[in-house]
């Protein structure tokens, strides 16, 4: 019974981790935006003299980081279908389709909400911005957006949510008890920050709409949690460990 407390004890501690820290992250975005962090990191990536962003369609950035990491996406998803297809045609591992459904919707669920974000706001890309040779003028995200503005499509980070999709990862581990799940959360981190900075060096993005980014699919690989494993958030809710021993044992 104390083994099993000490297991639930941890596994709140992560989720009250996974619950609290994405604030702090909008906290961090909030100040590259207003410090002028944003505009200060993208400036070494832009040519003032030519007036251009050099390495926009460079083959690393564009090519490989970008393209390359689009294509990375489709193949961990057909990756998925045939792993799906496999556990329902074996009988023995038909138990493990809650998890692969699980993982694939939380998966998505960042990428969408992301997608569906870029259609509501009017920051725009760097590269489009009249202090970089653009057209547009410099939103940010709180500040008050005039009346003729343009829509802008840069914010949240689409690209980098391919990446940072795979915080979900962190996620079933965590289901599965399994002693590795930080590697997951390191896993999610890398491959976002990889698609965020190529993506940023190319001119597309801000430092701040990556950090929002991640928010997004770490609060949606939560809440998907949540919603298929209500008994997590019971976990989460309890203050009595042991109430909760009871409950699972």
């Amino acid at each position: 019974m104390l083994r099993t407390a000490l297991l639930l004890t941890r596994r709140k501690e992560n989720l009250s981790f996974m619950l609290g820290f994405p604030p702090l992250l909008f906290v961090l975005a909030v100040f590259f935006e207003y410090s002028g962090l944003d505009i200060w990191w993208v400036s070494h990536f832009y040519d003032a003299q030519n007036q251009v962003w050099p390495y926009r369609g460079h083959w690393l950035f564009d090519t490989i980081i970008h393209s390359g990491g689009q294509r990375l996406d489709w193949s961990f998803a057909v990756l998925w279908l045939l792993l799906f297809i496999f556990v329902n045609l074996k009988k023995q591992f038909r138990p493990y389709r809650k998890i692969l459904l699980f993982f694939v919707v939380a998966t998505a669920a960042g990428p969408i909400l992301v997608g569906i974000g870029k259609s509501f706001t009017h920051i725009a890309s760097p590269w489009d911005l009249h202090r970089f040779n653009g057209i547009q003028p410099y939103i940010r995200m709180l500040d008050p957006v005039p009346v003729d503005a343009t829509r802008g499509h840069a914010f949240p980070a689409g690209h980098a949510s391919g990446g940072y999709c795979f915080l979900s990862v962190y996620f079933v581990l965590l289901r599965c008890r399994s002693s590795y799940r930080g590697y997951g959360l390191f896993f999610g981190i890398i491959i976002g920050l990889i698609f965020g900075v190529g993506q940023q060096i190319r001119g597309a993005h801000f430092p701040s709409h990556d950090l929002v980014t991640i928010i997004i699919c770490w609060y949606a690989s939560l809440v998907c949690y949540f919603l298929f494993y209500p008994q997590e958030w019971q976990v989460l809710k309890r203050g009595n460990i042991f109430s909760c021993t009871a409950r699972n044992e």
